[in-house]
């Protein structure tokens, strides 16, 4: 029996770590908190906090004031895909501690963390000289595992998501946690708990920790056939690899059950709405992961180089399991047509392994070059910073430009969030909104939001309303999915566009072919003139003003495709004013008689262009056509003043005052 203990014990795995690398640990330590430091400093270059995080916000709002998990009070929809992250943020909500600080403490936490995990996976891939000895590199060899490290911290996307007030990093860190435990204990004769655990708790952050379990499977199951291929279903289903798969399997069953008796599907909501598998998800993909290899991965090179390092047996386990989670998760990102967000927020769970991947491709290339691996580790490291700040650089610009826009963005949204909650308390009634960016107008105005992208609608996820004409328009916008027939039903009083007055996503155009919104919504200007601030919000009609309106005499030539010249002509009215009057002109030829909005956009182009007749001419007609039109009442009273016509800008000014008091 002893004999036996004592050989099970030497095929136990042991992380090996040379004394030499003992001794360091204190280096090791300062140099990852200097690193953290560094991340810190950068990212707060890049201080923002993403939109999307005010939907989190507002489920932990409600939560905490025991409306349940759910975004409309009385409407269970899965619209986050974050619930640890929720759960967590709540604490501190309930403690009545800023929530929007508080998740970007959290966020940079997780992305520290991830910093150090990253140097403990390199750490376990020990690269060996190729000598008759096989010898490892001298005491310095450790400063290789540094290499993704100041990878990591050097790139913009990380320090851009890392102060985002999002779960991505938290998400990275325990999928890092459960293939750290992995990796150590591949050869243990012990269940493997710590890797179920981690990934049951990346999964309860996302669902794509589902899928990095199945990939780690995946590859146990290759090893297995790889090293024993007469025995490995035995391998496969030893009692061990049971036991460990039962702690994952058995609560992410229980949490897929709970989550089909709450919300009533076995994925979140937002895996309805923003998903698909069409050539247009795939096409878009596919320009994502292109941009990204570009941006950071100097066109593959990085990524390719490291193929090198699967002729290594000592490392062919950890080695086909970095490409194995890299190349697989590339595939999932292409086919679910990349992200809507900006700095490539999808492929930061797997630049970790490309950059460890790099690191021990320099590794060993230097130990070939150097027979003591010093000055290896110097050439290796500034070859490490070389490309890092390049990839820094070369991103900064563009990092810039989307934190400006993101910042601009949620401003905007909190002041028009302000103003909807106003009139909210002025109506007396629960206000009804309906919006294509929800974060924070939802978060600060506690009005009900109708997500017309189906993030957090039922109705539009999963039983969404194509108008074929808008849908084959050539839009950047990858949610594809909208049911404008659904909105229209729910009455909202407002709809805001995601870029004011003009319609830019598919469910944005496709109420412009519906009846209902042509006749019963109008543009609204509004202003909160504390802040200086103004905006345009379509207002539904009063009842008495829809009881009234008269059915308007339909164009027999009346074509939906009216919409695309109408969005393609007000794209392009500031820069090609010959090419968008053209394009108005067809919207109006093509489209509904009562679409006084193309009259008042072809007039404001002749009005750019000097020509005031013009102008003149095509107000009037888009009065005609439809007098809630506000712009061209306003453009008519100006024009009418400088006439000298008193009587007609007072008739407009009466008319302007009627349907938009708030105006001065």
């Amino acid at each position: 029996m002893a004999k036996q203990s004592a050989a099970k014990q030497s095929t136990k795995y042991e992380i090996k770590t040379p004394a030499a690398q003992k001794d360091n640990r204190p280096v090791i330590y300062f140099l990852l908190i200097a690193l953290s430091f560094v991340l810190i400093y950068l990212s707060n270059q890049v201080n923002f906090i993403q939109d999307d995080s005010y939907i989190s916000f507002r489920f932990v709002k409600n939560f905490v004031q025991g409306n349940g998990l759910v975004f409309n009070p009385g409407e269970k929809v899965e619209g986050y895909t974050n619930l640890l992250w929720v759960l967590l943020l709540s604490i501190f909500y309930a403690m009545k501690m800023n929530i929007e600080s508080i998740s970007q403490y959290l966020s940079m936490g997780f992305g520290i963390l991830v910093l150090f995990q990253t140097y403990k996976i390199s750490s376990l891939i020990e690269i060996k000289e190729d000598s008759k000895k096989g010898k490892t590199s001298d005491s310095s060899s450790y400063l290789f595992n540094f290499i993704p490290v100041i990878l990591l911290v050097l790139t913009g996307a990380y320090n851009f998501w890392a102060i985002s007030g999002m779960e991505t990093c938290m998400f990275i860190a325990y999928v890092l946690a459960g293939i750290f435990y992995y990796i150590k204990n591949k050869n243990s004769e012990t269940p493997n708990y710590l890797f179920a655990l981690f990934i049951f708790l990346a999964s309860l952050t996302r669902p794509e920790g589902l899928y990095f379990f199945g990939l780690v499977i995946i590859h146990k199951v290759f090893i297995s056939i790889k090293n024993n291929k007469a025995g490995f279903i035995k391998d496969i289903f030893s009692k061990n690899n049971l036991i460990t798969y039962a702690v994952y399997l058995v609560p992410t069953g229980l949490f897929i059950l709970w989550r089909l008796s709450y919300y009533g599907y076995p994925f979140p909501n937002t895996a309805y709405a923003k998903t698909g598998f069409s050539s247009a998800y795939f096409d878009a993909g596919w320009i994502y992961f292109k941009n990204f290899f570009a941006a950071y991965m100097l066109y593959g090179i990085v990524f390719a180089l490291p193929l090198y390092l699967l002729r290594k047996k000592e490392n062919f386990f950890e080695i086909s399991l970095m490409y194995l989670l890299t190349l697989a998760y590339c595939v999932y990102i292409i086919l679910v047509g990349g992200d809507v967000l900006k700095q490539f927020r999808f492929f930061l769970p797997i630049l970790p392994y490309i950059y460890i991947l790099f690191g021990k491709f320099l590794e060993d290339i230097m130990l070939k070059m150097k027979s003591k691996s010093s000055a290896g580790v110097a050439i290796a490291l500034a070859i490490t910073i070389a490309i890092g700040i390049f990839n820094y650089n070369s991103q900064k610009e563009a990092i810039k430009k989307d934190v400006e826009t993101e910042n601009g963005l949620v401003e905007k949204m909190k002041l028009a969030g302000a103003w909807f909650n106003k009139k909210q308390t002025q109506l007396g009634r629960p206000l009804v909104l309906a919006a294509t960016t929800i974060g924070a107008v939802s978060y600060f105005s506690d009005v009900v939001v109708i997500d017309m992208l189906g993030l957090t609608d039922e109705t539009i996820a999963h039983k969404p309303l194509q108008v074929p004409e808008v849908s084959a328009l050539p839009l950047n916008w990858k949610e594809r999915k909208y049911n404008a027939e659904y909105v229209l039903s729910r009455k909202p009083d407002y709809m805001y566009f995601s870029t004011g007055i003009k319609p830019s996503a598919f469910a944005e155009i496709a109420l412009l072919t519906y009846d209902d919104f042509l006749n019963n919504y109008y543009a609204y200007p509004f202003s909160v003139k504390e802040q200086g601030y103004s905006d345009v919000v379509y207002k539904r009609k009063s009842d008495n003003d829809i009881k009234n309106i008269k059915p308007a005499v339909q164009n027999p030539k009346y074509d939906k495709k009216f919409v695309g010249d109408f969005v393609y002509g007000m794209n392009i009215m500031r820069s090609k004013k010959q090419d968008a009057i053209d394009a108005f002109k067809r919207a109006i030829e093509k489209g509904p008689s009562n679409f006084g909005a193309a009259y008042q956009n072809l007039g404001d182009v002749y009005m750019q262009s000097g020509n005031k007749d013009e102008a003149f001419n095509n107000y009037v007609k888009a009065i005609a056509a439809d007098n809630f039109n506000v712009n061209a009442l306003v453009q008519l009273y100006s024009i009418y003043m400088q006439r000298g016509d008193s009587e007609n800008a007072n008739r407009m000014a009466e008319r302007l005052n009627l349907i938009a008091p708030e105006m001065k």
